[in-house]
């Protein structure tokens, strides 16, 4: 039985993560890819949103869907060399 979202007192949570490529155009090259991330309360199935960021995709920038119900991270594959400036040791990601 599912509770109302009203009333819920929303303590447990099912998160769905998909991952995508994002492209140049129809068919172009991969230019990076995205991590959509959607949270919802089990109990009440209540999806809940990312709150302050801007709507639409960008490889570098987190961004929201246009109901701000799924989180769009930019991610990259973890053999580059470094993250924020500072170089990765190997094996120690």
């Amino acid at each position: 039985m599912t509770i109302s979202p009203t009333k819920c007192p929303h303590l447990n949570f099912k998160a769905n993560v998909q991952v995508g490529r994002l492209t140049d155009g129809d068919d172009g090259p991969v230019t990076g890819y995205c991590a959509d991330v959607k949270i919802i309360c089990v109990d009440c199935q209540l999806p809940f949103r990312f709150q302050g960021l801007s709507a639409g995709y960008h490889h570098s920038e987190p961004r929201v869907s246009i109901d701000g119900t799924k989180l769009r991270a930019p991610i990259e594959p973890a053999y580059t060399t470094e993250i924020a400036g500072h170089p990765l040791v190997s094996g120690n990601a």
